[in-house]
């Protein structure tokens, strides 16, 4: 597949192996992506409806260029974008980092930015009539918020959402003997050469343009959330870890900005490639007719549904419908292990979560090295769901068991691209290799009016129950609720909201004093997890030992940079108990990475969230009154406030992680992992090999460390060196090609008053909602009834109950609301057949593949959502699910 050849234009279809997508049971087929057109890309009036006219043919991929002409064609309304700018500036004071964003602290690696006053220059532009399509406004808002490199401010919704960009292959970054700096390879190739015996030669140029310098552009820009360039990086590339989580990378999945439409590539041997970027159509729900770039308005800015749309037409479109298709046949591929599914990258496991699987809920996995006296723990993800919280505990209780019993004495915590999940896990999991060590975890929040309104009312209103009452267990750990909580720096629990809320100031802002989850609280934990109790930190949930089952010097977590969120929590804890870390990649660069490069917030917390407590303060039973209630954002029929721009979720990062002591954010932290490794050809595609060597790096031989990557800044005190200074001085740009649109598309002509839309035409949303009567989910086009698991709402310890409930399927994690866990269902595939218009100069072109795909899966509640389980109450229940 490889051509060692010089000088021949050719594709890279044939070469594209995104392991995620190729590596699982292909479950259905839908048709290839359509033949190119001799007139290039579709023309702007006719964009939109051309697309719809593929998708209903069966294709979800489109050409990127295609996808660009109707995102482009789609018009724009002023008043409707005022609004949209006015409900994210009311949910945008609820962003903890807002100050230090502003005015980050010296080692903080990305480009300073003041969410607020950009957001304001936004809004100027739409008063002026700058923006001649609603794409145009739309990526303006999404690159601010990406300019705030917190996985945790998120936001989906708009014409946005209807597509991802992406190469039609995946590739990878490795070094050839792990000293010297990595280069860029085709992961066809690493794969393949690692299978014959040969040497792949690496990508120099892309469009002409050095690589590393195009990729560090294209990186910048898309990576989620990585709060240094390093990290950033790694997300480009895709890893046999991300075919265990049935995900992608950036370049071969989801990049965010329009890339452009051609993929020129020049190898270091001579061989040059010609592609095109490629369009996903995101949802796997019928949509309706969509004909031009108004439809697309309507029902994606507006959430209207197309006058002729029909339920009964079916709930997929058609190229994300199940087929009907023979049994598959036998396979070989080893159950509950990962080797199948990711190119025989990783070995078969000594220990594994019960349905360790893609489509399964099974994820914590364990590898003895007898031959370096060592054992692997890899955790890949903490979102976990239902029974599956117990199942993943007891594996890691397993583990430790196993390992102990092999007289195994060195054991590596495997977190590569652990992107966060079940905060309970955390702590769980570092409570069984520090039986005797309460984790600090403190956090705090921004002060603003809006928050300490919701706080003094619920705090109150909570003061005002008993253990009797039937809101307090359903109250007892709600975020606005404080005094269940700890002050940290009295170790006792916060009297009043105000005792909380402080203000204290620091950088140029306000905010609460820090608090601590009260563990110690039996009836608290219940109320925190869901029911779930980590064992080791009440009396009724102890553990089965009191000694560690390691040495803390034996104990080294290895990381890739993507660790986020809850993943951040646990390394925090580690670290604090002097456990060392390794992270693996980076740019390619020497120098130090920071092991935790994600958000390291304490909790992601939803505009719809933030609406369902100002709703409630209207109840007489919370005695807000009159005067303040009229201060408050104006709740629709809905019971939302008004976005203007259809959403499908908003989120911010409500809380920061904050050390004893100190008022800056782990988030504007320097913390360098103890050793920085590179992937090499021999590792990145063999786990063994990477495990063995972190083993060594960390444990035997110091220089196999990246040149200078030791000593530097971290959560010990052991080193010598200051945080390096940033590798980028001021963000990078997004840029658009308005030339080619046909004209200047202003939606005056829509009827539109700029006041609230009719809430009963929306289309789609991904709350989650009681099913009617007859099993439906109404006007959601998105939703399905389907049976979930959930704790009793009243007494929430207790065995899961599975009732109905409407939940929404989606093709992206990320549009999973806080409560939920995206569960992977189906892994479509296409075969791919493609016939350019636009010829080499020698005349060739494309080739076949069988490889491009995307998963999609439902949004399933986290065993108990507060807002919507039943109360069936049995007298007495008391018992919880241990974890």
């Amino acid at each position: 597949m490889f051509l060692h050849q010089p000088n021949i234009l050719t594709s890279l279809w044939s070469l594209f192996l995104a392991g995620a997508l190729s590596g699982p049971t292909q479950l259905d087929r839908p048709k290839s992506v359509r033949a190119r057109q001799q007139d290039l890309a579709a023309s702007q009036s006719t964009a939109c409806g051309a697309i719809i006219d593929d998708l209903n043919d069966g294709y979800a991929y489109h050409w990127a260029s295609d996808a660009y002409a109707c995102l482009t064609s789609v018009p724009f309304n002023d008043a409707v974008a005022t609004r949209f700018i006015k409900y994210l500036n009311e949910t945008l004071q609820f962003q903890s980092t807002l100050a230090y964003l502003k005015n980050p602290p010296t080692g903080y690696q990305q480009p300073a930015v003041d969410v607020l006053s950009e957001l304001s220059k936004i809004q100027t532009d739409v008063t002026s009539r700058v923006y001649r399509n609603q794409y145009q406004f739309e990526i303006d808002v999404q690159h601010l918020l990406y300019r705030a490199h917190d996985a945790h401010l998120y936001l989906s919704g708009g014409i946005t959402s209807a597509f991802s960009f992406l190469a039609p292959y995946s590739i990878t970054a490795a070094s050839s003997d792990g000293l010297s700096l990595p280069k860029v390879y085709l992961t066809s190739d690493v794969i393949e050469s690692r299978d014959q015996g040969w040497t792949p030669s690496p990508i120099k140029t892309i469009n002409n343009e050095d690589v590393v310098e195009y990729l560090t552009r294209l990186a910048s820009l898309n990576a989620v959330g990585g709060i240094e360039p390093h990290a950033d990086w790694n997300q480009l590339f895709y890893t046999p870890t991300l075919a265990t989580l049935g995900a992608g990378s950036i370049w071969d999945s989801s990049v965010n900005f329009y890339p452009g439409d051609e993929i020129a590539l020049t190898m270091e041997n001579g061989t040059d490639y010609l592609d095109y970027w490629l369009a996903l159509w995101n949802e796997p729900y019928a949509t309706g007719p969509l004909t031009t770039g108004g439809d697309f308005y309507n029902y994606f800015v507006l959430g209207l549904l197309p006058a002729s749309y029909n339920r009964s037409d079916g709930f997929f479109n058609p190229a994300y419908a199940p087929r009907k298709s023979s049994p598959p046949a036998a396979t070989s591929r080893p159950q509950n292990s990962w080797r199948g599914v990711t190119n025989e990258s990783y070995p078969d496991p000594d220990v594994w979560q019960e349905g360790l699987d893609v489509l399964a809920d099974g994820i914590v996995s364990g590898y003895f090295l007898p031959d370096v006296d060592a054992a692997v723990l890899s955790i890949p993800s903490f979102g976990q769901s239902g029974y599956a919280i117990g199942n993943f505990s007891q594996a890691i209780t397993d583990f430790i068991f196993n390992v102990t019993d092999a007289n195994l004495t060195r054991v590596v915590i495997d977190l590569q691209q652990n992107t966060g999940g079940a905060v309970e896990l955390a702590f769980s999991t570092f409570k069984r290799f520090f039986p005797d060590l309460e984790p600090f975890a403190g956090s705090r929040r921004r002060h603003h009016q809006l928050g300490n309104t919701i706080g003094e009312a619920y705090t109150a209103y909570f003061n005002g129950l008993t253990p009797e009452d039937a809101e307090y267990n359903d109250t007892l750990a709600d975020e606005w609720v404080i005094t269940p909580r700890l002050n940290a720096a009295l170790d006792d629990n916060f009297t009043s909201w105000s005792e909380y809320s402080g203000p204290v100031q620091a950088n140029g802002d306000s905010f609460s004093l820090t608090e601590r989850y009260n563990l110690s609280s039996y009836t608290y934990s219940v109320a925190l997890f869901d029911g779930w109790i980590p064992r080791g930190y009440t009396r009724e949930a102890p553990l089965p030992w009191k000694e560690r089952p390691f040495n803390v010097d034996d104990i080294v977590i290895l990381t890739d940079a993507a660790c986020s969120s809850t993943c951040a929590l646990l390394v925090e804890m580690f670290t604090e108990a002097g456990v060392r870390t390794v992270t693996a990649g980076g740019r390619p660069t020497n120098g130090p990475i920071q092991a935790v490069g994600g958000n390291r917030g304490a909790v992601l917390y939803s505009a719809d969230q933030i609406d369902s407590h100002i709703v409630r303060l209207s109840n007489p039973r919370f005695n807000v009154n009159d005067t303040i209630l009229a201060t408050l954002p104006q709740i629709t029929e809905t019971g939302y406030r008004d976005s203007g721009v259809l959403t499908s979720i908003l989120a911010i990062n409500l809380r920061d992680q904050v050390r004893p002591n100190d008022d800056v954010p782990l988030q504007f932290k320097y913390d360098a992992a103890d050793c920085r490794v590179f992937y090499t050809l021999a590792n990145v595609y063999n786990m063994s090999r990477l495990w063995r060597d972190t083993v060594t790096a960390a444990f035997d031989d110091p220089s196999l460390c990246v040149e200078d990557s030791t000593g530097y800044s971290n959560s010990s005190s052991n080193f010598t060196k200051s945080a390096p200074e940033p590798a980028l001085v001021e963000s990078y740009n997004v840029h658009l090609d308005l030339n080619e649109p046909d004209s200047v598309l202003i939606a005056n002509d829509l009827d539109l008053s700029g006041g609230p839309q009719d809430s009963e035409s929306r289309a789609f949303s991904y709350t989650i909602d009681n099913c009617s009567p007859n099993g439906g989910c109404g006007r959601f086009v998105n939703k399905q009834c389907e049976a979930v698991w959930l704790h009793d709402c009243r007494y929430l310890a207790g065995e899961l109950y599975k009732t109905q409930r409407c939940v929404p399927y989606t093709g992206k994690k990320s549009n999973c609301p806080p409560g939920t866990t995206w569960q992977p269902e189906n892994i479509h595939t296409w075969d791919s057949r493609l016939n350019t218009a636009k010829p080499a100069a020698n005349g060739k072109s494309a080739g076949t593949s069988s490889g491009a795909g995307t998963t999609t899966g439902a949004c399933q509640p986290n065993g108990n959502n507060r807002d919507l389980c039943e109360t069936f109450c049995v007298t007495g229940r008391e018992k919880a699910c241990f974890n």
